[in-house]
């Protein structure tokens, strides 16, 4: 029963609050822009101010003003937007940018709101990357390499399951994913977001080339220093409309920043990824005792040592945890190893159904509709939720389950639960303190009346160059830990393992699942050694319009309100 979470820029469900920006009748525009820039230039009154305004109001005639109430799905952010748009091309992003941008007013893109932190939301100028979900020509003729057939590059409002199916019909996948494939490939790329095994990065390192429209709504194109274009050969122009300027810069600080850097740098119009060839797993989940899996020379510490966690047999690629930090009679602790190999040469493909043990999709589905009731039995009667991680844990267990990648990497329908969550993401060392630690934590909330509604899950993620990503410069452990939403324990529990695990063990909060932790950059400078360099970049490309309640949360925003 657990979920990986998702982030920034994922889509708006069916019949949510997004409106179309062409529905909005012409003479509540006028009264909008009126009230929101008519004080500016009155206080101004000089003709070159009042042109930009006027122009500023034209390009706003095509957002929605008034706007209802954004909240996210987990229920922790909601905003009330002035203004909304759902930009559909390249020319229209950099419109309403540059009008915001001259009007002094903030922008950010979120989407349907999967992170629980205040990372995407502005109360000013909100976008939705709904109508930018393209597959876009990429100009081979401008690559050092033009023959690389791994390269794909797409818009960044396209989700990770449209992503898929491209691959998929190209013959290649995404090298790693995390368990949910709602997320737009911009926000599992800002947040850090990843899978689990310790030969691979998070998701934004398959990126190789962002196009990002920047202060003032002008387009640049970032890479590494050694990027995968060649300045020789580049045009300086968007490929899909030739009067659209495009500046290469390529530089490892600004692509390092501009890969993670939770929306505030500016908004991603197009992003150039390298796929892996298309592969299948083959899965394998079965539960150990604690007891067992710290064993000197057994699996976790071959794990932290960099070792295959098999010397005598084949090891997997992918290999994570769940667990209940509730002890058995015994005093020990049940885990639930999940393990995923790779073979380039398929395998047969299962249904979903045949995942996990007998029923396990229909009681999954059941929990969801009913996880309002079950939140409230388990708060009256907390014993019973030590019993529910048991069971969850069971109902996993499958000696073989194979499929093409992405159905294996995608957990399946209790990806619909109504949850809330977080991430710790420690140095792969402290791996076996960071359980026990747990242990003890979960003991003692539970004795104040805070308990867990479902197992924790922990993953093992590469280390990056991504410079304010939770993995910047260390193999990291990542430990998830959620709960009900509607459970009265979940959120003061949440709470209470970010703070523990940052203060015991210098944990890292993940971008998108920051429950108001990180306040302060001295925070920040002791979680990240890079932070510096990263301010100067952002700053580099974010006059002030890309700043937003995250930015004023963290006491960076260039201009605070």
């Amino acid at each position: 029963m657990f979920m990986v979470a998702s982030h920034l820029y994922s889509l708006p469900a069916p019949g949510g609050a997004g409106k179309r920006i062409d529905q909005h009748n012409n003479h509540h525009y006028k009264n909008q822009s009126r009230m929101a820039w008519g004080d500016t230039m009155k206080q101004t009154g000089k003709l070159a101010r009042l042109g930009i305004q006027l122009a500023g109001v034209a390009a706003l005639a095509g957002m929605l003003g008034g706007c209802d109430e954004w909240e996210n799905v987990m229920k922790t952010e909601k905003v009330t937007p002035k203004y909304r748009a759902q930009p559909d091309s390249a020319k229209q992003l950099m419109s309403y940018i540059s009008t915001a941008s001259s009007n002094g007013k903030r922008v950010r893109m979120t989407g349907s709101g999967h992170s629980a932190s205040d990372i995407t939301i502005t109360n000013e100028v909100l976008f939705t990357p709904e109508k930018l979900n393209k597959p876009l020509n990429l100009d081979r003729a401008r690559l050092k390499n033009p023959a690389d057939d791994k390269l794909v590059r797409v818009q960044s409002g396209m989700r990770i399951r449209e992503l898929n199916t491209l691959l998929d019909s190209k013959g290649l996948a995404f090298s790693n994913l995390g368990g949910y494939d709602g997320q737009t490939i911009v926000g599992v790329m800002m947040t850090a977001t990843h899978g689990s095994g310790l030969a691979y990065g998070p998701i934004a390192d398959q990126a190789q080339s962002i196009q990002m429209v920047v202060e003032g709504g002008r387009m640049v194109q970032i890479e590494p220093t050694n990027g995968i274009t060649n300045p020789a050969t580049w045009r300086g122009r968007l490929e899909e409309d030739s009067t659209i300027p495009v500046e290469l810069i390529q530089n490892d600080d600004a692509f390092n920043a501009a890969r993670v850097s939770f929306g505030s740098m500016g908004v991603v119009y197009s992003v150039v990824l390298r796929a892996d060839q298309k592969f299948w797993l083959r899965e394998v989940r079965r539960k150990i005792k604690w007891s067992e899996l710290k064993k000197p020379g057994g699996y976790l510490e071959r794990l932290m040592q960099g070792l295959p966690v098999y010397a005598d047999k084949p090891s997997p690629e992918h290999w994570e945890l769940q667990y209940t930090p509730y002890a058995d009679a015994n005093g020990d602790h049940t885990f639930l190893i999940t393990e995923r190999h790779r073979s380039y040469t398929p395998l047969p493909e299962q249904p979903a159904s045949e995942r996990g043990q007998p029923g396990t999709d229909f009681v999954s589905g059941l929990i969801t509709v009913v996880e309002q009731p079950i939140a409230a039995i388990i708060d009256t009667f907390p014993s019973l939720g030590k019993t529910i991680l048991e069971q969850s844990l069971t109902s996993q267990e499958d000696d073989n389950y194979t499929n093409v990648s992405y159905k294996v990497f995608h957990i399946g329908v209790v990806n619909d639960t109504p949850a809330i969550g977080i991430e710790a993401a420690f140095d792969l060392s402290q791996t076996v303190a960071a359980l026990e630690r747990s242990f003890a934590l979960s003991d003692q909330l539970f004795a104040q009346g805070m308990v867990h509604t479902s197992p924790i899950a922990i993953r093992f993620v590469k280390k990056t160059d991504a410079l304010v990503a939770m993995q910047q410069g260390r193999n990291t452990g990542f430990m998830e830990v959620i709960g009900m939403r509607d459970s009265k324990s979940t959120v003061p529990l949440l709470k209470s393992y970010q703070r523990t695990m940052y203060q015991d063990l210098g944990a890292r909060p993940h971008w998108g699942l920051d429950l108001n932790l990180l306040t302060g950059e001295s925070q920040l400078r002791g979680l990240y050694p890079k932070w510096d360099v990263w301010k100067a970049q952002y700053r580099r490309f974010n006059g002030g319009t890309f700043d937003g309640k995250v930015t004023d949360r963290l006491g960076i925003s260039v201009r605070p309100r």
